[in-house]
């Protein structure tokens, strides 16, 4: 764990929110809280303060003091728990010494989990609470013929808890809630049946004690964990900008409690695309008369986005209406006339009013008409007119639609905590900008048009700053009193919502992705980091021979209850009725597990990598294990749920058993070193050592020529 000492992969991003955590800075991502809280406490409980923020992969870590052995070693703890628990799940299910060996063995060995183990990374605290809760289910339906007894309710409420826990730690672990709540319905099927002799309100009784345990226990341990969320990240962070204005004012030293002004007509003011972050410009170019697609334009003056703001990003707010007295109050404005609080209140813009909108350097009015736009044709043109052109006087009206807020006469528009939509009165576009910036033309800045979706969330605007104006001390102290508190709940809700925003908008394609398709197959992996003087790389893949051999083993298992059920039809018993039992319930729960984690990938519109698979290729082990039993373990009754008698098991049930355990073992083990250097990255390879590697073709190693 202590090699290399730099930044690997995805520690960019949960080492940076555990130093925010210790920070106690707010963050945003598209994962629940608990797992890297773990990662925050681990930090904490070794005196770290969170300093160094993960800005990049390769950032050295001893140079910047971070004590990084201790933080992957205290997520190794949880990976180091894997081989075991898989152990117990398999022994608990029926299952042979030498099978249950066998799969913590393969466990053990296998190079993905290592490599997830060995870094600063969620996947393998959530494996640890997944296999968690599976085993607690498992004890728990073993006394399922001592129900209420107080082992019973331990193992019901630790499974709760187990599974609040997986899906605390990322929103897959609503696989894991879905693998359970299929059993308990299997379970209480069979405990309604009336031939079991169960009363509808023992029945009663069996349900509300699982709907306690596994939904309300679950949520509430969810509900929890994000409570300590927000108690600890109480200031102001990176995370401010995607949430609501009101979310923002609740943190320490929030820009919005610090600049939110009241905004009046005469006021040079600027507007900042809220996803973007570029500033609404103007200059006096203009847009080329023909584009590339041989399209004419206005050639109107340039509208765009600019990620600079500089004097021309400045625009001053008018009334629609000839008002005398707004020309004299901008006159004695313009000449530095002290004005009153009442009479500046006067001029106080609200969301209900019609504005226009000046640009202070040119002096021209804001326009959008019906012209395409350079490089969205299907949206209007953003240009400006002379201030005295009337005839294009309706293109130059606008209105604030405000996220979140009562558009009524007596609210006013205000800075930084008000996230708007700019609307055309007439043409009902709403102003929108995006990432891809204009040809050279457009000096570097991005294209300002018409969203004929005025609806879009992407259309949202704020006003930064007015021109001359900054906060006293007591103006901060006085829009603190003006926060409106924002609940738990309300906090809670807000941020689900962007987190599954979010999460389903990860469609960008990524150099490393891949299709749950090639996953069982292991035809992909990821680079996780290089060292290009050394030739040493770390490349997330799993160990081939032992993947390859689960997969075998799934499809053996289809193979084999297909021939014995086809066989049983026929009055051919080739197992015994215990054995036929044991494979559909408890193997068969394997491969549910199995399926149930690994089939939802393929409904997902988001970008997929191999580690998803990690939880899925635990229960393929699994199978391998269950497989080995079937062919290899004589006695076979002698191991399972039913026949467990309390004796001691032989630890080596046959010489052939032994045989094909140490060679399973055996090339399990050689694999994992071959493959190790990829591991670890503590070796560097020449070329002829990484392609004697590619197993695979598809396999994107470094260093290759």
């Amino acid at each position: 764990i202590w090699d290399p000492a730099q930044v690997v992969f995805d520690e960019v991003h949960f080492g940076k929110f555990a130093s925010y955590y210790l920070r106690r800075q707010y963050y945003f991502d598209v994962h629940p809280p608990l797992a890297k809280m773990l990662i925050a406490l681990g930090g904490w409980l070794i005196g770290y303060d969170g300093h160094f923020l993960f800005e990049k992969i390769g950032m050295e870590y001893v140079s910047n003091g971070v004590p990084y052995i201790m933080l992957r070693g205290w997520v190794a703890l949880f990976g180091f728990a894997l081989p075991p628990l898989a152990y117990m799940i398999m022994a608990e299910s029926g299952y042979s010494v030498v099978a249950s060996l066998l799969v913590a063995l393969m466990v053990t060995f296998d190079n993905a989990l290592v490599t997830q183990g060995r870094l600063i990374l969620l996947d393998n605290i959530m494996i640890f609470f997944m296999l968690a809760a599976v085993y607690s289910y498992i004890k728990f339906f073993k006394l399922r013929y001592k129900a209420f007894g107080a082992q019973w309710w331990t193992w019901l409420l630790t499974t709760g808890a187990m599974l609040g826990c997986v899906v605390s730690c990322k929103l897959v672990g609503l696989f894991t809630i879905s693998l359970i709540g299929i059993a308990v319905l299997y379970d209480l099927w069979r405990i309604i049946d009336i031939r079991r002799g169960t009363t509808m309100a023992q029945f009663v009784q069996h349900f509300m004690a699982r709907a306690f345990a596994l939904i309300a226990v679950p949520f509430a341990l969810y509900l929890g964990f994000f409570y300590i969320h927000f108690a600890v990240l109480t200031k102001t962070g990176p995370g401010d900008a995607y949430h609501t204005s009101n979310f923002q004012m609740q943190l320490i030293d929030n820009p919005l409690t610090k600049n939110s002004f009241d905004v009046h007509y005469g006021d040079q003011i600027t507007f900042r695309h809220r996803d973007t972050g570029v500033y609404l410009d103007s200059n006096t170019s203009r847009y080329p008369l023909h584009y590339d697609d041989k399209r004419v334009s206005s050639r109107g003056q340039q509208v765009t986005g600019s990620k600079k703001l500089t004097d021309n990003g400045f625009w001053m707010i008018k009334p629609v209406r000839d008002i005398p007295e707004f020309e004299d109050f901008l006159t004695r404005r313009v000449a530095g006339e002290e004005i009153s609080k009442e009479e500046m209140s006067k001029w106080n813009v609200h969301l209900t009013d019609l504005v226009q909108l000046e640009h202070v350097v040119t002096g021209t009015n804001l326009r959008t008409h019906d012209v395409a736009s350079p490089m969205t044709p299907t949206n209007m043109e953003f240009t400006t007119v002379a201030l005295n052109d009337t005839a294009a006087y309706e293109d130059t009206v606008w209105r604030f639609l405000v996220d979140g807020a009562s558009h009524s006469n007596s609210t006013n528009l205000k800075t930084s905590s008000s996230f708007f939509r700019l609307i055309s009165n007439k043409h009902g576009v709403a102003m929108w900008t995006h990432k891809k910036k204009l040809p050279e033309w457009g000096n570097g800045h991005q294209e300002i048009n018409g969203n004929k979706k005025p609806e879009d969330k992407s259309n949202m605007w704020t006003i930064t700053q007015i021109k001359g104006r900054k906060a006293t001390a007591a103006d901060q102290e006085e829009m603190k009193k003006k926060i409106t508190p924002m609940s738990f709940l309300s906090k809670y809700a807000e941020l689900q919502g962007l987190m599954i925003k979010h999460n389903n908008a990860l469609t960008s394609v990524h150099p490393f992705q891949s299709s749950p398709l090639s996953w069982p197959l292991l035809l992909r992996g990821i680079s996780f980091w290089t060292n290009n003087k050394e030739h040493k790389q770390i490349y997330l893949l799993g160990n081939p021979t032992g993947w390859w051999l689960s997969d075998l083993a799934l499809v053996a298992y289809v193979f084999l209850m297909v021939a014995i059920e086809l066989l049983r039809r026929r009055n051919e018993q080739v197992v015994s009725s215990i054995v036929h039992r044991h494979m559909i319930r408890s193997t068969g729960f394997i491969a549910l597990a199995w399926f149930v984690h690994y089939f939802p990938f393929f409904l997902m519109g988001r970008s997929l990598f191999l580690h998803h698979y990690l939880p899925a290729s635990i229960f393929a082990y699994m199978m391998l294990g269950a497989c080995f039993q079937v062919f290899f373990v004589s006695e076979y009754q002698r191991f399972t749920l039913r026949s467990w008698d309390g004796r001691a098991r032989a630890l080596i049930p046959s010489t052939v058993s032994a045989v094909v355990l140490g060679v399973l073992v055996v090339q399990q083990f050689v694999t994992f070193v071959f493959f190790s250097p990829l591991t670890y990255g503590t070796t560097g390879l020449t070329p002829d050592e990484v392609n004697a590697r590619r197993w695979v073709r598809t396999y994107d190693l470094h260093f290759q020529k």
